[in-house]
């Protein structure tokens, strides 16, 4: 077996944006939305978690208002916390179970004087008014054209639950709502929230974060800053700021369950004036395709003729943006299994535009790997295959793969030379269709572009250099 060969070459421009019009896929639990075949096409990601608070809720009255977490208070009899349509149950700190207008479930149309219920006892009139009509603020933001999820039915907003987190009183800073989710070990996941914020005439400061956490990795904060709607491009609904934040970060989850965690950095009494509802979990794991470019004369390559294997790694999009990348994607990396007879090349002519890409080849598997930046729509690898006669099919089963879908099926046949008898077909797999037209061999060093992706001109090849 020939020793392994490595290769890197330093990164080229950033690819330019695709402008695939895909909707956003809300199948809750679903493998993530992308699907081979539209390589350097962004596909929306797919949402595991959308938590809307709406079920079943009974309605505030009097003496009862929920609560987001369990809540005892060692003198009223114990309410159970919320469950959400899936069996979700929620965690949350004292101070933000209850006290202070904090965790209470409210929706507009509940009764307009504050409850006397021991949860409650905690909040003035004033802020039990402002919660009610921040989650009918949040529940008309659903209907604006701007939201990211339109295809989520939802109450009509004076319906609509949110979960206030008011703060009237010294509220330390704490986890205002954390559930489990289960999840794809080998997938990346990031978080949407949906915040409506009042009095953002005054000085009000906040500091909300989402934070994902698998138990294995170093949890991850989803938002590059504090989540906080007075700082949003203005949307205003009621005379309250309102908007959905996007993580633009991704944990990649090496266990079965990840706990998705809203807390309250700051704390205090002299902010915070809002209520938050629609958390979602989404799977944004990226699509590789591998694609054998079809030969250039005739349905076949002569026998030990080089065929280009292109492998190209596609982010998925920002929730409700099929423009916008859904950031960055480190650390990546797939394993194939070669069939027997069908090898890299003695010179493979490896080249890659992914950053920190690397293939490491023997005569029975390609071992790629890399990362994606957090503006970059995708990246490619390639390099070129041998083999002495016989038709070959790359599987998806072949692959053992982290942080990436699997790619299509795509085949080539080499033809015996001359004089060589053929072996007797046997019951191997049919051939399959990679589901994308092949590209031209990349012998020059050129990406062609396929399907309305932009592909750049990798650089020249410089071993021994890391991307910049």
């Amino acid at each position: 077996m020939p020793a392994p060969r490595r290769s890197t070459l330093p990164r080229s421009l950033s690819l330019g944006s695709a402008t695939a019009a895909l909707g956003v896929l809300l199948a809750s639990g679903a493998p993530a939305a992308a699907v081979p075949g539209t390589p350097g096409v962004m596909a929306a990601p797919t949402v595991i978690l959308y938590e809307g608070f709406e079920g079943p809720v009974s309605p505030a009255t009097p003496d009862f208002v929920q609560t987001i977490a369990d809540y005892d208070d060692g003198v009223a009899p114990p309410v159970p916390g919320y469950v959400g349509t899936s069996g979700e149950r929620y965690r949350a700190d004292p101070a933000w179970n209850g006290q202070f207008c904090n965790g209470l479930i409210v929706a507009g149309d509940d009764v307009s004087t504050v409850p006397t219920a021991s949860q409650a006892s905690d909040c003035e009139q004033d802020g039990w008014n402002q919660s009610r009509a921040l989650a009918e603020t949040l529940g008309a933001w659903t209907s604006h054209p701007d939201y990211p999820y339109p295809a989520v039915p939802r109450p009509e907003p004076g319906a609509n639950h949110a979960v206030s987190s008011y703060t009237q009183g010294e509220s330390p800073a704490g986890v205002m709502a954390a559930t489990v989710v289960p999840v794809t070990v080998g997938h990346y996941y990031t978080a949407t929230v949906d915040v409506a914020q009042a009095n953002c005439w005054t000085t009000n400061p906040v500091d909300l974060a989402v934070r994902l956490d698998d138990g294995v990795s170093e949890p991850v904060a989803a938002f590059p800053g504090p989540i906080a709607a007075c700082d949003l491009p203005v949307h205003q609904i009621n005379g309250n700021n309102v908007g959905t934040f996007r993580g633009l970060t991704s944990l990649l989850a090496r266990s079965t369950s990840v706990e998705v965690v809203l807390s309250n950095d700051l704390g205090g009494g002299g902010g915070d004036d809002n209520a938050f509802d629609n958390l979602a979990l989404i799977d944004t794991t990226p699509q590789l395709d591998a694609v054998i470019a079809a030969p250039p004369i005739g349905d076949a390559y002569a026998a030990d003729q080089t065929a280009r294997l292109l492998f190209t790694v596609t982010n998925t999009h920002l929730a409700g943006s099929p423009a916008a990348p859904s950031g960055a994607k480190p650390e990546w990396s797939f394993d194939l299994a070669l069939p027997a007879g069908l090898l890299p090349a003695e010179d493979p002519a490896i080249e890659t535009n992914c950053p920190n890409g690397e293939l490491d080849l023997t005569s029975a598997s390609i071992v790629g790997r890399g990362s994606l930046g957090p503006t970059d729509v995708s990246c490619s690898l390639a390099l070129d295959l041998v083999s002495s006669g016989g038709e070959y099919v790359l599987d998806p089963a072949a692959y053992e793969l982290t942080g990436l879908l699997a790619p299509a099926a795509t085949s080539a046949r080499f033809a015996f030379a001359p004089g060589t008898p053929e072996p007797s077909p046997s019951s191997g797999p049919v051939l399959a269709d990679s589901g994308a037209d092949p590209l031209p061999a990349l012998l020059t060093g050129v990406l062609t572009a396929l399907l309305g992706a932009v592909l750049i001109r990798p650089s020249a090849t410089v071993r021994g250099r890391r991307a910049r």
